[in-house]
């Protein structure tokens, strides 16, 4: 298996994590466009709520490398970080094994 993957971690303002998920959330119709990336999720945390994952896998290193300059990642950026207490956390990942990819 090929694949890569990314995992995105947003540390929002106390109270914020709602808003912030709904934010990333929408971008969804921005990622189903993007065919490098065969899988998208994004995670609300019920252990801390002001804390949202996103999760990337990608098809290859060039796939991953060129999202962070497509619309979904700029859509993102455009309206997230006004809600964060911390810089964004994108932790760039190899994908080992994986079920319904």
């Amino acid at each position: 298996m090929s694949h890569v993957a990314a995992v995105v971690t947003f540390k929002a303002q106390p109270g914020k994590g709602a808003e912030v998920a709904r934010l990333v959330g929408a971008a969804l119709p921005e990622a189903l466009k993007e065919t490098p990336m065969p899988l998208w999720l994004v995670l609300h945390s019920e252990a801390n709520p002001d804390v949202v994952h996103i999760v990337d896998v990608f098809v290859d290193a060039a796939g991953r490398d060129n999202h962070l300059r497509d619309t979904t990642a700029a859509q993102i950026i455009a309206t997230v970080p006004p809600h964060l207490a911390a810089p964004l956390d994108i932790a760039p990942m190899r994908l080992v094994a994986a079920k319904g990819l």
